[in-house]
């Protein structure tokens, strides 16, 4: 018995065999091809080798890389820049800044930060819930309680 590699070598007689419902033979037909599907596809596919063209996408396309939300020290400069392009110029030219170089969307990037305007509202409870902070709990001793409980039955006494 041979190995049969593709599916042309086999006429019509795979799909013949579906189209008739003829389970075995299609079973037949379908045990005899390789189970390699780089061995059964129709195409070639390029070697591993040549594929050693730059995988940075970013790179190949010459897109810069996103910037992150958060306002750095490079952006106070631009800023500025773009305060100079409006006071310059109008509407249209810091709109071109703002496009070529865009500004921060946030002042900070941090997703647990609270604004200040919401955290000047808050009550002192809340800050210190948020801060997971506790004031400091005095140690007490049982010794400590046992004192306190003979002044107070020497003050009955006397």
């Amino acid at each position: 018995m041979s190995m049969v590699i593709n599916e042309w070598q086999l006429d019509v007689k795979l799909n013949c065999a579906l189209q008739s419902a003829q389970r075995t033979d299609f079973a037949l037909y379908l045990a005899l091809l390789s189970p390699a599907v780089d061995e059964s596809a129709q195409f070639f596919t390029p070697d591993a080798l040549q594929q050693s063209a730059p995988s940075n996408l970013y790179q190949q396309l010459g897109v810069a890389q996103p910037r992150s939300y958060a306002q750095t020290e490079d952006d106070v400069v631009q800023m500025l820049r773009h305060s100079e392009a409006f006071a310059q110029g109008s509407l249209a030219q810091l709109k071109l800044a703002a496009y070529l170089n865009p500004p921060p969307l946030a002042r900070y990037d941090n997703k647990q930060r609270i604004a200040d305007d919401v955290w000047q509202n808050l009550s002192l409870h809340s800050r210190r819930r948020l801060q997971r902070t506790t004031p400091d709990k005095p140690q007490a001793s049982p010794a400590d309680l046992y004192e306190v409980l003979q002044q107070i039955h020497g003050v009955e006494a006397a």
